[in-house]
Order: C-alpha cells, then structure tokens, then sequence
C-alpha cells in the first residue's frame, strides 16, 4: 500500500471515530436533559447494552 492510500484510509478512520463520538454525545446530552446528570448516564448505559443484546 503506498503512502497516500494509507493516509487517506487514517484520515477516513479518524474521522469515522470523530463522527462516532460526537453521536455519543448528543445521545448523552439527550438523555442528562431529560433525568438529569449521573442518573441519564446510567439509564443510556444500560438501554444502549439492551438494544445490542
């Protein structure tokens, strides 16, 4: 593999990451606005291991 398509599949890798993230993100802020701080973040903890089962 030459250098450029290996910087180009690391570019497309971080920003897959990056995009990730920021959906985590939003769906934490969703959920602390609607039960509050430490309380939303177990509750999305625990819905989001139930839709992967």
């Amino acid at each position: 593999m030459t250098n450029t398509k290996k910087a180009a599949k690391e570019d497309s890798s971080t920003a897959q990451v990056q995009k990730l993230a920021e959906q985590m993100r939003f769906r934490l802020k969703e959920a602390m606005a609607q039960r509050g701080d430490s309380e939303a973040f177990l509750h999305w903890l625990q819905t989001d291991n139930a839709k992967k089962a």
